[in-house]
């Protein structure tokens, strides 16, 4: 079992992979995340056999309906948080790192509340231009 925090950022990379290319291949995930070949075929069994990938001619990588569900809902607690931090003033590189470590350990009872704070409270930190992101910060 991969953990929590691991399966979301194997999650989130494959969405975003697929997102751009239509499919994963483990040496896209491999260059993402930075972690070895063999690391990332552990990772992707594991994934298969949870029901969040299905692995196609042994080479395209592909979300499941419930992988696609999960991978969203933590795409969107990540723009949230980065969107919050650099709002913030907090700087690029340390908005990425935090806003990774805030998607994997809040609540969503928690996030739901801080959520609604800075979407009531600072309504600007959802510009115009980002007027989708409201619908992705609710993926919850």
């Amino acid at each position: 079992m991969l953990g929590k925090e691991k399966t979301e950022n194997y999650l989130r990379t494959i969405l975003k992979i697929q997102e751009a290319c239509g499919s994963a291949r483990g040496i896209d995930i491999v260059g993402e995340l930075g972690v070895s070949k063999p690391t990332v075929s552990i990772a992707v069994h594991e994934l298969e056999k949870e029901g969040y990938i299905e692995c196609i001619n042994n080479y395209n990588i592909i979300l499941t309906r419930k992988g696609i569900e999960r991978a969203k809902k933590i795409k969107g607690r990540y723009y949230f948080f980065l969107l919050m931090l650099r709002y913030l003033g907090v700087g690029e590189e340390n908005a990425r790192t935090d806003a990774c470590k805030m998607e994997h350990s809040m609540g969503d009872e928690s996030y739901k509340a801080l959520l609604d704070f800075f979407l009531h409270n600072h309504p600007e930190i959802v510009s115009q231009e980002n007027s989708g992101l409201r619908k992705l910060f609710f993926n919850i």
